[in-house]
């Protein structure tokens, strides 16, 4: 069975467990059982199924079992986990990526490898506790002894790559949590280990070992340990009422130090990491076009929604405060200073992604190493033997700023070892400079509080991790946590640990200025359950549900902050907006009509007006509207393509032709004006005329089938025109006869 066929297989077992449909799941299952020939695991799903079939039986007795509830909550549960150990095994055995080839190699060593890896672990941290859970390890005396770097490696790949934790690793892996001896920077690598191992296998022990990792409190590592269960908590969200310990263990974090606080500042920065320029790709590409597709085809012929160059839509609401800033509880000077990098335009991102290709990065491991200037991966680069130049003040400066990611610090150190001595000294001269200026920074009183410097780790892990997903050769082997297409506000971590509506609000207001409309729209509805007074509130879900596409929706909202505050130009001018996209052409005149009584002036108010009346066919009328813009706006040639029009339809021929015309002169190519010049034509009696610039027409469209049908939705115009359908059906097969003709003397 391939790979895919293995993971789709998977997929639909755990969303049937998910719907409930548990006997569909175990027919799957069964055939992942018999693939993987571990023929024990039938009788496991046997007694499964057999203790289902007694729940059924006595659910339609007249004996009410008051466990029922909780027997099937345990056959879900236990259904998945048998379905995660089969998917694991089949794809250990038949996948060919790089992540199972490690991990077939590691089980091929199995406990010699581990031994020496924990052994010497314990080696360098002289703790007792530790010395106690490996007193049965020995290690021989040996010159080709592994570095610490090569050691915490192995024992990276080890925690990553366990599916789950025997009760001896276990042990260990609390004791490096509670060890006092272990440095802060191996227990964080220890932290990311646990967390890439819970998001490639589910294991509910790697949410137990994260929450002792936050609730020991010491500080670089817990707030890793928090995003881990944060991330977890994200991929696994369906799990999560499987398991009370979980739920358990979430609410007894509320009692954290500032919990709501941290949780909104992990959002905030999580979704300042996903890619934004994904979200506007989807609207330009998907949402956008798709609508598009519904509007009348004078439209696009015209360009109607084009003529003042502008963003798609209207612009937000100038009344409203943008919460984000002017909150100083949500950002600090820190946070605005690193506020580039974290957004779809990472600067840091885009100079460092090209110096990931160090030996240094080939190990997995590396990719999540704190900085610190002891690691002996850039300790000749600071301090080379025989060499005056001494780089520790700079890398020391680099190690507690907080500007960067760990990540990019190792690029930029060990970039810095190829650069020439003179180079090297004078680079460092500057960098001194800027450093200085940078701490500078970081002393701000405003720094100088934890809270702060939480976030700043909080950034920096999200920026290793942003890079790790997105830049790391093995990436596509990887579920990336940047994509995970979820409700964040909605995941029961989150939850249970947000209750207080100034937080939520907090973080309704990020999601919409950072303009994840989706995310934001969700939270703002659940808001407006207990608000249902703010007209901001409705004025942002109708904005929100406006740029998902939703105009129906979006004329509904905008509709209920009108009648709490009416006759607003602002709400006027959007009810108008959403009308055009519903094509109610009559509604959307008349709140035009009533926008321009607010603002006579407004050239884009009288252009709207006009592209109404020309859908509502009073060409006459749309004339005046769009002249007065050309007399007032004669820069804007844009609005000749509808002054075109209309004077064509209402026989103004000489006019047409003049505009058409000047338009041409400015864009040759442009198919609709072309084709539009050749209606003109032909009715000016110059059918020969009309001919070139059809056949120009074409040669622009690249494709005679979308010319023919424009061709053909202008029908009645050339009737109108005195032109038959007779000459026209003559006039569409000669424009295909001489564009084949030209096609096969290319050929």
């Amino acid at each position: 069975m391939l790979s895919q066929e293995i993971t789709k297989n998977y997929q639909n077992i755990c969303k049937l467990l998910h719907r409930r449909r548990l006997s569909d799941a175990a027919v799957l299952l069964r055939k992942l059982v018999t693939q993987s020939q571990k023929e024990f695991l039938n009788e496991q799903l046997d007694e499964l199924l057999h203790t289902y079939k007694n729940l059924l039986e006595h659910s339609f007795s007249k004996v009410k079992d008051p466990e029922r509830e909780r027997v099937y909550l345990y056959l879900i549960r236990s259904m998945l986990e048998l379905a995660d150990e089969l998917r694991e095994f089949l794809l250990t055995e038949n996948a060919t990526n790089n992540t199972y080839r490690l991990k077939r190699e590691l089980t091929k060593q199995g406990k010699i490898e581990r031994t020496e890896a924990l052994n010497i672990l314990e080696n360098i941290t002289f703790d007792r506790e530790l010395a106690g859970i490996l007193k049965d390890v020995t290690l021989e005396e040996s010159s080709d002894l592994p570095t610490r770097e090569e050691a915490l490696q192995k024992v990276f790949n080890i925690i990553w790559l366990t599916d789950k934790y025997s009760d001896t690793e276990m042990e260990l892996l609390e004791a490096v949590c509670d060890s006092e001896k272990l440095p802060w920077h191996d227990k964080s690598l220890v932290v990311s280990a646990l967390t890439l191992s819970l998001l490639r296998f589910f294991d509910v022990h790697k949410f137990l070992l994260l929450f002792r990792f936050v609730n020991k409190k010491q500080e670089l590592v817990w707030e890793r340990a928090m995003i881990g269960l944060f991330i977890g908590f994200l991929k696994y969200n369906d799990r999560f009422y499987l398991y009370p310990v979980l739920e358990e263990k979430t609410l007894v974090l509320k009692e954290f130090p500032q919990i709501e606080q941290h949780i909104e500042a992990i959002l905030i920065q999580y979704t300042k990491s996903r890619e934004t320029e994904k979200v506007k790709k989807k609207w330009e590409e998907e949402i956008l076009p798709e609508m598009m597709k519904m509007r009348p085809k004078i439209e696009e012929k015209l360009d109607l929604d084009n003529i003042f160059q502008e963003e798609f839509g209207e612009e937000k609401n100038p009344d409203w405060e943008t919460v984000f800033e002017d909150a100083p509880d949500l950002l600090d000077k820190l946070q605005e200073f690193t506020e580039m990098q974290m957004e779809g335009m990472d600067v840091f991102m885009s100079a460092f992604s090209q110096l990931k290709n160090f030996p240094f990065f080939q190990e997995i491991s590396n990719w999540f190493v704190p900085f610190y200037s002891e690691n002996q991966s850039i300790r000749h680069i600071i301090k080379e033997p025989g060499k005056d130049i001494d780089l520790t003040p700079l890398v020391q400066k680099l190690e507690s700023t907080y500007f960067m990611c760990n990540s990019d610090k190792f690029s930029f150190c060990l970039n810095l070892g190829l650069v020439p001595d003179q180079q090297k000294s004078m680079m460092m001269n500057m960098l001194n400079a800027e450093m200085e200026n940078i701490s500078e920074l970081e002393k701000d009183e405003t720094l100088l509080n934890s809270f702060a410097r939480t976030k700043s780790v909080y950034t920096q892990y999200f920026q290793d991790l942003y890079r790790f997903f997105k830049l790391h050769p093995w990436r596509r082997e990887f579920d990336d946590i940047f994509d995970i297409e979820l409700d964040l506000h909605e995941t029961f971590f989150v939850k249970h640990l947000v209750s207080d509506n100034k937080t939520i609000r907090n973080i309704a207001e990020f999601f919409f200025d950072k303009k994840f409309y989706p995310d934001a729209l969700k939270v703002f509805l659940n808001i407006l359950e207990e608000d249902q007074s703010n007209i901001e509130l409705f004025e942002k879900i109708a904005f929100c549900y406006e740029k998902t596409g939703d105009f129906a929706k979006a004329y509904e909202y905008y509709q209920k902050a009108d009648l709490i505050e009416s006759d607003r130009l602002w709400i006027i001018k959007k009810l108008a907006y959403c009308c055009k996209f519903l094509n109610r052409w009559e509604d959307a005149l008349r709140y035009y009509r009533q926008a321009e009584k607010h603002d006579p002036e407004d050239l884009k108010i009288q252009a709207n007006i006009g592209q109404c009346l020309i859908h509502l066919e009073k060409y006459q009328e749309a004339l005046d509207y769009y002249f007065k813009v050309e007399v007032l706006a004669p820069e804007n040639h844009r609005i000749r393509r509808p002054l075109a029009w209309c004077s064509f339809l209402i026989g103004k021929l000489d006019t047409a032709k003049d505009y058409l015309t000047r338009l041409l002169a400015n864009e040759p190519y442009n198919r609709y004006d072309l084709l539009n010049l050749g209606h003109v034509l032909w009715s000016l009696g110059e059918p020969k005329k009309a001919f070139d610039m059809y056949l120009k027409s074409i040669l622009s469209w690249k494709n005679i089938r979308a010319f023919e049908s424009s061709f053909n939705d202008d029908r009645q115009h050339l009737l109108e025109k005195g032109i038959s359908s007779f000459d026209m059906d003559l006039m569409l097969d000669y424009l295909k006869i001489e564009v084949r003709q030209r096609q096969r003397t290319k050929s």
